[in-house]
């Protein structure tokens, strides 16, 4: 472990992506106390500039820019951590399970995991084409 520590500070891209984490989390954290008005809130008139009375200014309905920003943070983090426990959990189920039992469970098991691996990028492939096939399709019906 203490290896991994001296090697780790060695890194100072992974130093520095930790700090940042760090800096998030306790943004995050103190978000209710550092704006304890709700970020859905009208704070000021609309489309104030940055480093006013605000900091980041106000959006169009006069809210708090970086009150939006450091309550979304939160929201951002929970949906991070719920949807890798999430996936932990059925990733060790599965993973116990076709070790477990192997043979065809196992092969059963891979082909409904390889079935939502693939779904991602078969669905950006199928936006894909029909993306282009609409223009080829307009540049063709011009001439």
């Amino acid at each position: 472990m203490k290896d991994f520590w001296q090697r780790y500070r060695r890194n100072k891209g992974a130093v520095v992506g930790l700090g940042l984490l760090i800096f998030v989390v306790m943004v995050a954290i103190a978000a209710p106390i550092v704006f304890p008005a709700s970020p859905w809130e009208m704070a000021g008139a609309p489309f104030q500039r940055p480093f006013g009375e605000y900091p980041l200014g106000t959006d169009m309905l006069g809210r708090n820019v970086l009150s939006g920003i450091v309550h979304g943070a939160r929201v951002s983090l929970m949906v991070g951590i719920i949807s890798t426990v999430v996936a932990v959990a059925l990733g060790l189920t599965f993973g116990a399970l076709a070790g477990y039992f192997g043979g065809i469970v196992d092969d059963a098991l891979m082909r409904f995991t390889e079935f939502f691996q693939t779904i991602p990028s078969f669905v950006f492939a199928i936006v894909l084409v029909a993306i282009l096939d609409r223009k080829s399709t307009r540049l063709n019906s011009s001439h």
